[in-house]
C-alpha cells in the first residue's frame, strides 16, 4: 500500500533523477565534444534540482509536501518532460557509438540517482524489506556507473574499444526500452505531488 506521503516522495525522486539525467547528459557530451557547456542551462538545472532537494527534505523525515511547494514546482513538469523527449528524439541509434556514449552515460547516472532516492523513500516510509532489495542492487549500479564513466572518459580521448562500444550498446538499449516509462513518470507528478495515485 503506498501513502500520499510515498506518492509525493516518489514524484520527487523521478523529477530530480531525470534533472540529473540532462546535466549528466549535457556534461558528457561537452566533455566529449570538447565544448563548453552551456552555462545559462547548467544553472537552470542546479536550481531545480536544488529546489527538489529542498522539497524532498521535510517529506523524507515525516512532513508532507504543502501546497506551495507543490505549486512551486509544477512550471518544471511540462519542461522537463519536453527536456526529456528531445534527448530521446535527438538520440541518433545509428551515429558512431562515440556520440551516443553521453546518450547511455545520461541513463545510467539517472537510473543510479533513481534507485538511491527509492531506497531513502523506503527507509522514510517504513518498509525495510524494500530497502534492503534495493540495497541488495548497490553493487550492480556502482558497476554501471564505473561503465559509464570510463565510456564517457575514454570517447572524450578518441575513439571506443571493443569492451567500452559494448557496455555504450547495453547501456543505449536499456535507455530506448525505457523512454516511454521516463516520460510517463514525468507526466504523473503533477498528481502524484499531490500524493495521489496517477493511475486512479
Amino acid at each position: 500500500m503506498i501513502g500520499a506521503r510515498e506518492w509525493q516522495l516518489i514524484g520527487l525522486n523521478n523529477l530530480y533523477m531525470n534533472l540529473q539525467r540532462l546535466h549528466v547528459y549535457d556534461r558528457a557530451s561537452a566533455m566529449i565534444n570538447g565544448a563548453a557547456e552551456d552555462e545559462a542551462r547548467t544553472t537552470a538545472l542546479r536550481g531545480w534540482m536544488d529546489a527538489v532537494v529542498a522539497a524532498m527534505e521535510p517529506v523524507l523525515q515525516g512532513g508532507e509536501l504543502d501546497q506551495a511547494t507543490q505549486e512551486s514546482l509544477l512550471p518544471l513538469v511540462p519542461w522537463l518532460r519536453d527536456e526529456v523527449a528531445r534527448y530521446y528524439a535527438l538520440h541518433d541509434p545509428t551515429a558512431p557509438l562515440r556520440d551516443q556514449a553521453a546518450f547511455g552515460a545520461a541513463h545510467v547516472l539517472a537510473c543510479d540517482y533513481q534507485t538511491k532516492g527509492e531506497r531513502a523513500i523506503a527507509e522514510a516510509v517504513g518498509k525495510p524489506e524494500e530497502a534492503d532489495r534495493l540495497l541488495q542492487r548497490v553493487p550492480m549500479m556502482m558497476a554501471l556507473v564505473r561503465q559509464a564513466n570510463t565510456a564517457v572518459g575514454t570517447c572524450a580521448e578518441g575513439e571506443p574499444s571493443d569492451e567500452v562500444a559494448g557496455y555504450i550498446t547495453e547501456h543505449v538499449r536499456v535507455a530506448r526500452g525505457d523512454e516511454s516509462r521516463m516520460l510517463l513518470q514525468i507526466g504523473a507528478a503533477p498528481v502524484t505531488l499531490q500524493g495521489r495515485d496517477p493511475r486512479e
